[in-house]
């Protein structure tokens, strides 16, 4: 789950108000590259918005065989993540503009009608990668580029061209990102564990970083139930943990509004049942409610 402390739309509240109604047992907020969030959580009169267990964690970026991932931290002193997060992490910003900056070059050189200033965008907390999508695909002379790239989406855009080094709108993060073993480390720190997560989202390139990241770094668990994956993918991961001995995790990767198509807890079109009995040998479930308050 993400909150607008990152790329979601939903405030804390809002996340623990849907979560409540939709009777969650568990949820755990995963922001990319902060723990802000959990400050929230530290007011009773928050956290008892929802009954249920709550499992602390982030999403940091890392960087494997040329392609920009995340690795999940779970069970992290938040703290401790949003004071060394700097060191280690360029900002959302940072990559963001970086991002955009070298995407309209590419754009500009290949021909494509664009007009900078109508690229509109906050980028602290808003993609950049939509908005110059949306800027490109305004103009109908610009068709050739939906043909060319087979665009469906800004978010399948991303991982099939962005940060796909094969593809000519590819964008090298890789001077801003640290690599996995610095991110791992970080999350260890932080007294948590390092989960691989959404293995199949990168293309061509999915099996290539799963398996870097699971012969060659120290990774705890699979995120093995993911809105997009499917029965087959789901079973395969299953099988693989159970095979080398990691932890199993599972997440809907709600983003509010921003990703509209996904449900918080049930994914997409209800296609996610995640058992909580997959937490329960590694979780540490924290912020939980003080009941003295509520004598």
């Amino acid at each position: 789950i993400h909150t607008n402390y990152s790329d979601g739309t939903c405030s804390v509240e809002e996340i623990l108000r849907e979560a409540e109604e939709k009777k969650l047992e568990c949820i755990s907020i995963t922001d990319h590259d902060t723990c802000l969030a959990y400050r929230d959580l530290k007011d009773q009169n928050i956290r008892k918005l929802f009954s249920g267990k709550i499992i602390v964690g982030c999403e940091l970026k890392s960087i494997v065989e040329g392609t920009v991932i995340e690795i999940l931290g779970y069970n992290v002193d938040p703290e401790i993540i949003n004071q060394e997060i700097e060191k280690i992490e360029p900002t959302y910003e940072q990559i963001n503009m970086h991002e955009v900056n070298t995407l309209y070059e590419i754009i500009t050189k290949k021909g494509y009608k664009i007009e900078r200033d109508k690229i509109k965008f906050n980028p602290k907390n808003e993609s950049g990668q939509r908005a110059i999508c949306n800027e490109l695909l305004r103009h109908p002379e610009n068709r050739k580029f939906r043909e060319e790239t087979n665009y469906q989406d800004e978010f399948i855009f991303y991982r099939e061209h962005i940060s796909n080094p094969n593809s000519p709108y590819f964008v090298d993060n890789s001077p801003l990102i640290p690599n996995p073993d610095v991110v791992i480390d970080l999350i260890k720190r932080a007294g948590g564990l390092a989960f691989i997560p959404h293995t199949f989202i990168y293309g061509e390139n999915s099996m290539k970083v799963f398996h870097a990241l699971t012969d060659t770094h120290k990774v705890d668990g699979i995120e093995c139930y993911y809105s997009k994956f499917t029965p087959e993918q789901i079973q395969f991961l299953l099988d693989f943990c159970k095979k080398n001995h990691y932890y199993i995790s599972g997440g809907s990767d709600y983003h509010g509004t921003y990703k509209p198509n996904i449900s918080m807890g049930t994914g997409t079109n209800n296609n996610l049942n995640i058992p909580m009995e997959i937490t329960r040998n590694w979780a540490k479930y924290k912020f939980e409610i003080d009941m003295s308050q509520e004598r």
